[in-house]
């Protein structure tokens, strides 16, 4: 009778396990699933890539430009190079924006030499020419005014030439009073891709005696 009652009760109790387990409706368990990548950004064509970045204009590199110890005879800068005569003497360019710089010797004490100073900036930097021009212009005082500029246009290499002549007394940047009977010749090519300046400032006797040699140089600047 007891083996009777127990295998009931163990029938019983499979049975309804069996049915709990066919009324569970709740749905599986979800797979994980892999982190969804961000889209890519669509990659530019090699011809959109190529004109993002423009090429400085051919043989313009500062390796190019005069040193110490390049040949004394000829200033190179920017890709433009020209006689010099060799007493124009290489100088480590003492202010911001001057790409070259060399003392013009004049007569027997320093005092009485000139620069010649080598400016490049690329197309549309360093303002426009006529600014300069005002610029240079409010350095050179006669009596109580600024000095008048004679200026000419030209062309050097088939490229834009404007000379620039100034007289007076001079202040320059960060001098304490005016250096009076001063004088600048100037040159300004607007090149491929970037303007060259060329200056030649100081005593008037050593500018002048100095004229025909600046002169050569910018009419015989070549690539």
């Amino acid at each position: 009778m007891y083996m009777r009652t127990a295998l009931r009760t163990c029938l019983l109790l499979t049975a309804l396990a069996t049915f709990a387990a066919c009324g569970d409706n709740s749905p599986p368990p979800k797979l994980p699933t892999a982190p969804v990548a961000p889209p890519r950004a669509p990659s530019l064509p090699a011809s959109a890539a190529a004109s993002s970045t423009v090429a400085p204009p051919s043989n313009w590199s500062n390796d190019a430009n005069s040193t110490a110890a390049s040949d004394a005879s000829v200033l190179s800068a920017a890709g433009l190079s020209g006689p010099k005569p060799v007493s124009w003497i290489w100088v480590q360019p003492s202010v911001q924006f001057r790409t070259l710089q060399y003392t013009v010797p004049g007569g027997a004490d320093s005092t009485s030499a000139a620069d010649l100073i080598v400016s490049v900036f690329k197309a549309g930097d360093g303002g426009p020419i006529d600014a300069n021009i005002e610029r240079w212009r409010a350095q050179f005082r006669v009596g109580e005014g600024m000095a008048e500029a004679k200026t000419s246009k030209g062309n050097v290499l088939n490229m834009p030439l404007t000379r620039v002549e100034l007289e007076g007394d001079y202040m320059a940047m960060g001098s304490p009073a005016p250096k009076t009977g001063y004088m600048q010749l100037a040159a300004i090519v607007e090149a491929n891709g970037r303007n060259v300046f060329y200056r030649l400032t100081g005593p008037k006797a050593t500018v002048e005696a100095n004229r025909a040699a600046f002169d050569a140089l910018i009419a015989g600047l070549h690539e």
